[in-house]
């Protein structure tokens, strides 16, 4: 395809976008790709090929071979082991981009041998930074009920609260890359309705869940004589996902992304305190949920989710309890179109109450108590895997948080009896998308931490347009126990 041919599409294109926003024009197809016996596939992703309508960065180096090449990936992600001899293998360089596979991606920051292995770390990367001219979009709903779950064992980002312990275990030396524990990227739930997998971060467990009814996660904490469990989910039904990209001269012209599928929210949660000490565990859940996308133009493209989590609790007493569960429905489809600089979105709405946290309170205190969980879930189109994903990306933010007030108010040691006590719920959904990738704050922080071995510049948490991507609050609602002594 000739440049002028690209800009009258493009033009074609963003005339159309805009007036309505999601409605995709449909050109070269794509599909979920259909996982073949390559085992090295399933864990590493797919292999970029050459197409004539198809421009790569000139920084970008292609290894030849593909996951076949790639024989270990450590550091949670961050290092991907390589068969030296691999084609064009030795041209990776700091500040080349790596492209492997779709999944193994990224900005080299190291590149050094290591045994018998080509040890390349890498950082994040836009989408523009790989492909400088292209044109790629679903000419059918990418369903995400068959998502398969990847996870890295040895992610020491996960926790962003250890900072401290995040440094490899052994320091780094001139020509030779850091000991590193762990196993290459696994994959399980291949055939699952709701593909699940656990990852401990910790004192906290979680359990990432995804994605025929949904995303969500199970968490349970057990330290600081705290034992708290849960399931905290954004409820789907039958999600699906659509995008068009369209780059030019690595500037995205056009761009859109609608997840189908929105229902809800739902949320569970158990806390018992002995001693009444307060903790804050933030997790970055180590786990993406990812289908891949049969290869357009050469380009082997995913549609992933990502997740983190983070708890807050307030207690004001010992040997007390806290217990509460709700689910809010949302309908419509989430996302957003792009075309001459302008961006528009559309997000779920029409709050409805199906069960009210509020109501549901139960516990025992001398004190008040709350609880407040951050969880945040974001739907990527593009290339990369687990922490450095790039592409069209759309996601929402769920706070929610539950206070109990002391039952002593209630008529003393019989309203402590009684399980007596006011209740507030508080419920905060806020939305964020853009081009580009994102990292949680945190986590690029303790990744700039181990950066620092290899002298490496630091990674910034966002990068691509528009930067800062923007938050759309489109819940913010409380409710309060419906007694006239709650109300004050």
């Amino acid at each position: 395809m000739n440049p002028t041919t690209r800009r009258t599409r493009t033009v074609i294109a963003a005339a159309s976008v805009l007036p309505v926003l999601l409605a995709l024009t449909a050109c070269r197809g794509a599909k979920p790709s259909t996982p073949g016996d390559d085992g090295d596939d399933l864990r590493y992703g797919a292999a970029p090929a050459p197409h004539p309508d198809v421009t790569l960065h000139p920084d970008v180096v292609i290894v030849s071979g593909g996951s076949g090449v790639v024989r270990s990936v450590t550091d949670g992600g961050l290092t991907w082991r390589l068969d030296p001899d691999a084609g064009n293998a030795d041209l990776l360089a700091p500040g080349k981009v790596m492209f492997v596979t779709g999944r193994g991606v990224g900005r080299v920051v190291d590149a050094r041998r290591d045994d018998r292995d080509l040890a390349v770390t890498i950082g994040p990367v836009d989408i523009t930074d790989v492909i400088q001219d292209g044109e790629f979009t679903s000419e059918q709903p990418v369903s995400l009920t068959e998502a398969a779950a990847y996870q890295f064992d040895d992610t020491f980002w996960v926790s962003p609260s250890t900072e401290a312990r995040s440094e490899p275990a052994a320091s780094a030396t001139p020509g030779r890359t850091p000991a590193v524990t762990g196993n290459a990227l696994t994959r399980t739930g291949l055939r699952s309705s709701t593909a699940a997998a656990p990852a401990t971060t910790g004192a906290l467990d979680v359990e990432g869940l995804c994605c025929a009814d949904g995303v969500g996660a199970r968490f349970s904490y057990r330290d600081s004589g705290l034992s708290l469990s849960g399931t905290i989910a954004f409820v789907m039904k039958q999600p699906t996902a659509k995008f068009h990209l369209v780059i030019d001269g690595s500037t995205i012209t056009v761009a859109e992304l609608r997840i189908h599928g929105a229902a809800g929210v739902r949320i569970q949660v158990d806390a018992t305190t002995t001693t009444g000490q307060n903790v804050h565990p933030v997790a970055f859940v180590p786990v993406n949920f990812s289908v891949p996308i049969e290869s357009i133009l050469g380009i082997p493209l995913s549609a992933t989710v990502r997740q983190s989590i983070g708890i807050r609790t307030g207690f004001s007493a010992g040997h007390t309890t806290i217990r509460a569960s709700g689910e809010y429905s949302l309908g419509g489809t989430m996302g957003f179109g792009y075309a001459d600089g302008r961006f528009g979105a559309r997000w779920p709405g029409g709050l409805q109450v199906k069960r009210n946290l509020v109501d549901s309170v139960d516990g025992t205190s001398v004190g008040a108590n709350a609880l407040l969980i951050d969880y945040d879930v974001k739907f990527f189109v593009g290339l990369g895997a687990v922490v450095f994903s790039a592409g069209l990306y759309a996601g929402l933010t769920t706070t929610m948080g539950i206070t109990r007030g002391s039952s002593i108010g209630f008529g003393g040691l019989q309203g402590l009896a009684n399980r007596e006590g006011c209740n507030r719920a508080d419920l905060t959904i806020n939305a964020r998308y853009g081009i580009g990738y994102t990292i949680p704050a945190l986590v690029a922080k303790v990744i700039n931490f181990f950066l620092k071995i290899f002298n490496a510049k630091p990674i910034a948490a966002e990068g691509g347009i528009p930067n800062p991507p923007p938050v759309v609050n489109l819940v913010n609602k409380h409710w309060v126990t419906n007694r006239p002594v709650c109300q004050h």
